[in-house]
């Protein structure tokens, strides 16, 4: 079972920076980090915590995949 302060820490370090100045991260980009922390989640299960953790980003995802683009509203946080 992974633990919350390693599933965090791979969520912050899943996060980018893009041209326009905001910060986003892709659901793949979550899972990867996460692997290298030995935790293993699907791309259901990524989506799952990310709507339940961090209600200050949203899904601007265009192509209805589970793969989402996750994106930092404006003057939101990372919990």
């Amino acid at each position: 079972m992974p633990r919350p302060y390693e599933i965090r820490a791979a969520f912050i370090e899943a996060i980018q920076l893009n041209p326009k100045g905001y910060r986003y991260l892709s659901t793949d980009s979550f899972i990867t980090k996460l692997r290298e922390k030995n935790c293993h989640f699907s791309q259901v299960d990524a989506n799952q915590w990310i709507e339940r953790n961090q209600p200050d980003f949203a899904d601007k995802t265009t192509d209805g995949s589970e793969n989402r683009y996750w994106i930092l509203r404006n003057m939101g946080r990372v919990f």
